[in-house]
């Protein structure tokens, strides 16, 4: 364990401060901003690991906050442009029709309503929900500044929460604990993205057949 330990922490040392705020980044980002990609991310266990290695390692939370919090915005600006481009002629197709009843479900309600900006803001701490809240607000024609301005609440939030939570952990219980964390959500990661990719065949197999 201490040596598993040991080599743990040196490859945490020797791993580049702009390594971690890319990796994070760019799930956060591709997140939202490809709603594909979006369904088989696991940003949360991304963002526990960032948070943790902070602690512990190079990477500035503060810097990791911001970024986090920009690469959040941007993503989903990128997804809500795309919802407004093609996103009422998806939403007619079964894959569109099913996504909204999975929302509705998860107790969402597209954006249109009088409460949207509530609905845009909290649907960034729901998984499914989050992936696919700025291709339904775009494809609805939700006015991009109240949108902008929800969404950015939301994601900032969320991401420095997730962030500051990890690394606050990660400072408190030590280096060892810490890297027992990491691994643990590294693994979590795995399971989950093997989880959503096998869901996401079975779902294309019940549009075909």
């Amino acid at each position: 364990m201490d040596d598993l330990t040991r080599w743990l922490t040196e490859l945490v040392d020797a791993a580049p401060a702009w390594s971690v705020y890319l990796i994070a980044c760019s799930v956060v980002y591709l997140e939202t901003a490809i709603v594909v990609v979006g369904l088989i991310a696991p940003s949360e266990a991304v963002l526990i690991a960032a948070g943790v290695v902070a602690a512990i390692g190079k990477p500035n939370i503060g810097v990791l906050v911001v970024s986090c919090a920009i690469a959040a915005l941007a993503g989903d600006t990128t997804g809500y442009w795309l919802g407004r481009a093609g996103g009422p002629r998806f939403m007619k197709t079964k894959i569109g029709h099913r996504m909204v009843r999975r929302t509705r479900r998860s107790g969402y309600h597209p954006p249109g309503a009088k409460d949207a900006f509530i609905a845009v803001a909290a649907a960034r701490w729901v998984s499914y929900v989050r992936s696919v809240s700025p291709l339904l607000a775009g494809s609805r024609r939700m006015p991009y500044r109240r949108y902008a301005v929800a969404t950015a609440v939301g994601g900032t939030t969320w991401s420095a929460t997730i962030l500051l939570v990890s690394y606050g952990v990660g400072a408190t219980l030590g280096a060892k604990v810490a890297l027992v964390v990491v691994v643990c959500v590294a693994g979590l990661a795995l399971l989950v993205l093997l989880i959503r990719r096998l869901m996401a065949h079975r779902a294309v197999a019940d549009e075909r057949g």
